[in-house]
């Protein structure tokens, strides 16, 4: 059975607990831009398909991939979880609304600003605990 791009992109996403308001805000596009790339009437750029892998922590060939095509070996199999139906190992339904998004925005972050961006949020949280003491 052949799989297409709009099909895997609302499977991913469902599966993923995200509505399509929170994919289009991570990919800074409309709304409306999105649901187009799961209807089939667009198709995403190449740097929205690489975030959006980023976002559902798989690699870009797994996202554009045959689903009959075997799944590959990996260490922890986690990544594949989400194309052969299984529930991802990063619970991502037991988080709310804006800690998915949270959890989003830093999946697409490049990997240099990744650190960067967990140091200034711990020293966020460290003034705001110390402030309430």
């Amino acid at each position: 059975m052949k799989i297409y791009i709009n099909e895997r992109l609302r499977e991913l996403r469902i599966k993923s607990g995200y509505t399509q308001n929170q994919i289009a805000k991570i990919l800074n596009i409309d709304r409306s831009t999105y649901s187009y790339y799961e209807l089939g009437k667009t198709t995403p750029d190449v740097s929205a398909l690489v975030t959006l892998a980023k976002v559902f922590n798989i690699s870009i060939s797994e996202l554009l991939a045959d689903e009959s095509t075997p799944p590959h070996v990996a260490d922890s199999g986690s990544k594949l979880d989400y194309i052969h139906g299984k529930k991802n190992s990063s619970h991502i339904y037991e988080l709310s609304s804006q800690e998915k998004e949270l959890v989003g925005f830093f999946r697409a972050c490049p990997e240099n600003q990744k650190a960067k961006l967990l140091s200034d949020v711990k020293e966020n949280i460290e003034a705001f605990i110390g402030a309430k003491r």
